[in-house]
């Protein structure tokens, strides 16, 4: 066995820090090497699993072990202290999960710190991060389906916009964004995100390149993704791109399309992979719960960036950045009867919490019999 090429720290090894690690150990070039944890038994169980040298704080880790990756696996609330103090450390490449942050003066700073150190910012383990949506966006930089006009977006955009925002952005080339008219569902004046108060941020927002988002957990039937389910469609002037509970899907028209004209589409057989039936085992034959395929496209991505020194292909610090901001300002304009946002937003410190177990440490949340319970289902009884 060849020795790994980057050696990996995560700080939080709770259930997701054990998600993380064990998707790092499948990879032929990274190793996990250290853990950073307040809790003890977590830290213990975490070192002991994974053979990994056990800190009590994340800067006792950065200054002994020098990681090449830092994984910061942690209640949100922690979040922008540990990706600063990794970037300073020297770290090459800082992972976060979703959301990044809670405050826009946060994101600010955990960006600029990373990009300032030259530190690869990756955050959140979502779709984007998945290569068969990179494959789309390589058919579409093609011209596959024309100049995109306008992304419909079906999300309650909780969590700071990290799964249905950032899809939008992924597709409009990560542009910046003009103006926002925002709804939300809920209490308006609530400064908790779409999965808690306000039970849903959407509306408007067009982008400095000209591609218009429409944004509403509602619009099931346009995009086809059934009755409840997250979904987008990307429109352009020859064709569509979208998702549903199958997978993805493009279709074309032989001349220009009228998006409110679907008889013109013709679907394209065979681009994309039929996701229906493929159901990977649970476990793996050394006992181990099989990271997702996302949490492994996440990692690979993440490596790949490294070696190459571009923009890993992969949600990143700075798009989350630009999602919480986009939530922000729809929930802004929403407060103000549905009054146009221009950005960039001004003020910074405006905030947008997500739900108290994703800001806080779960275990306080859910208690420690139930947390102890699911953490040990990372490995066969």
């Amino acid at each position: 066995m060849t020795e790994a090429k980057y050696r990996v720290g995560i700080v939080g090894g709770g259930r997701m820090g054990t998600h993380h690690a064990r998707a790092y150990t499948l990879h032929p070039m990274t190793e996990v090497v250290a853990v950073a944890d307040t809790d003890e038994e977590n830290r213990r169980l975490f070192a002991e699993r994974f053979s990994a040298r056990p800190y009590a704080t994340f800067e006792e880790m950065l200054a002994a072990e020098k990681p090449d990756i830092v994984g910061a696996i942690l209640p949100v609330k922690a979040h922008p202290d540990a990706v600063v103090a990794a970037a300073q450390s020297g770290a090459r490449a800082v992972f976060c999960e979703k959301p990044m942050t809670a405050t826009l003066v946060d994101a600010d700073r955990m960006v600029a710190a990373c990009g300032h150190h030259r530190a690869i910012f990756a955050a959140g383990v979502v779709p984007r991060n998945y290569p068969e949506y990179w494959k789309a966006r390589d058919l579409v930089d093609a011209g596959e389906i024309g100049a995109i006009q306008s992304i419909y977006v079906c999300d309650n955009n909780g969590q700071g916009g990290c799964h249905g925002i950032n899809m939008a952005l992924m597709f409009a080339a990560d542009s910046e964004v003009e103006w926002a008219i925002g709804w939300v569902g809920g209490d308006a004046s609530s400064d908790e995100d779409g999965d808690g108060a306000l039970e849903g941020i959407g509306g408007y927002f067009r982008f400095v390149n000209g591609i218009e988002v429409f944004c509403n957990n509602r619009l099931s039937v346009r995009h086809r993704a059934g009755e409840s389910g997250q979904g987008f469609e990307v429109v352009g002037t020859h064709g569509v791109i979208w998702n549903d509970f199958d997978g993805l899907h493009m279709a074309r028209a032989q001349d220009g399309y009228d998006p409110g004209q679907r008889a013109q589409l013709k679907e394209v057989e065979g681009v994309f992979e039929d996701t229906r039936n493929i159901r990977p085992p649970e476990y793996d034959h050394q006992g181990w719960k099989l990271p997702t395929p996302g949490m492994q496209a996440s990692v690979a991505a993440l490596v790949a960036g490294i070696e190459s020194g571009l923009v890993p292909r992969m949600s990143t610090g700075q798009s989350l950045r630009q999602a919480l901001e986009i939530c922000i300002a729809l929930r802004q304009s929403a407060r103000n009867n549905q009054m146009p946002v221009k950005f960039p937003l001004e003020d910074r410190s405006q905030a947008m919490y997500p739900v108290p177990a994703r800001w806080n440490f779960k275990k306080e949340v859910y208690g420690r019999d139930q947390y102890m319970e699911q953490l040990a289902q990372w490995t066969k009884p």
